[in-house]
């Protein structure tokens, strides 16, 4: 497979998806969209550094616009381009996950490999399973990456193994996949977007020492509603958790204790007594 292969109908997609683990998506963000997430961007690096954690493997990266802009961030994270898909692998469970972009400077790009890794919630594998071997998509969780700068060759650049899930290391799924084992660096035009099954084996390649652009990028995860939250450090504006609008305040029903917490001390609407926040003390 190219490196720059790209699927771009409904039915491509998915059965890229379905086949391999991921799927990558062209002008899958407008020019215009990309102005305002980068525009966004700017002004938060350069008026709120403290709401970035500090370079992590070359990238910094911040999880706060959702509560600045939950109204604007939401349309993004329930994209009419991606969303569809999203409900698709997921067979029509995706609840809201985790929301963050991440930068990693020009100067940065070279120092910004990782190693390669498999996304699980924080509960670990209690009470569900690492991949699905019932859906068709074999996906419980899910994650769109969009690009939100061009990414060159000399740039870093998300890479994943496909159908690497169902190994336990990264060795294994060499030595079980022999030939078919693959490391699939994804470049692209900014508004690409990777559709993938985060219990693939991922990583960010590095850039070269040559690089003068480095690469922004926007991250939206998803999980199934029958399986365990992902993280339980995101947390949820009340306008969307507790939305009038039905289909809203459901895919954003996956509380979390943070969640729960959160709730309890900033919320103003009553909390629907279907959520525990008695048990947060």
């Amino acid at each position: 497979m190219s490196t720059n292969a790209v699927q771009t109908t409904k039915e491509e997609i998915l059965e890229h998806y379905k086949e391999n683990g991921f799927a990558v998506i062209p002008n899958a963000l407008s020019q215009e969209e990309l102005d305002y997430l980068n525009g966004l961007v700017e002004k938060s690096l350069q008026e709120s550094p403290d709401q970035w954690h500090k370079p992590i493997e070359g990238a910094v990266g911040t999880g706060s616009f959702l509560a600045q802009y939950p109204l604007e961030m939401d349309k993004f994270i329930r994209h009419p381009n991606i969303f569809p898909l999203i409900q698709e692998v997921l067979r029509g469970e995706a609840r809201f996950a985790q929301f963050d972009f991440r930068d990693v400077s020009a100067e940065r790009a070279s120092t910004s490999e990782m190693n390669f890794h498999r996304d699980i919630s924080y509960y670990g594998t209690i009470g569900g399973k690492i991949f699905d071997p019932e859906n068709p998509y074999i996906s419980t969780y899910t994650c769109v990456i969009y690009y939100l700068s061009d990414v060159h060759e000399c740039c870093p650049a998300f890479c994943l193994v496909p159908n690497s899930h169902m190994y336990g290391t990264l060795a294994e799924a060499k030595e079980k996949q022999g030939e078919a084992y693959r490391e699939i660096p994804i470049r692209g035009k900014a508004g690409t977007a990777v559709l993938y099954n985060i219990t693939t084996y991922h990583t960010r390649k590095g850039g070269s020492a040559a690089c003068t652009h480095g690469r922004r990028t926007m991250h939206n995860y998803h999980s199934r509603a029958t399986s365990y939250p992902l993280t339980n450090w995101a947390t949820v504006p009340e306008v969307l958790a507790l939305s009038d609008n039905p289909d809203t305040q459901l895919f954003y029903s996956q509380w979390t204790p943070n969640q729960l917490k959160y709730a309890k001390e900033n919320y103003t609407k009553p909390i629907p007594a279907y959520y525990p926040i008695h048990m947060v003390k």
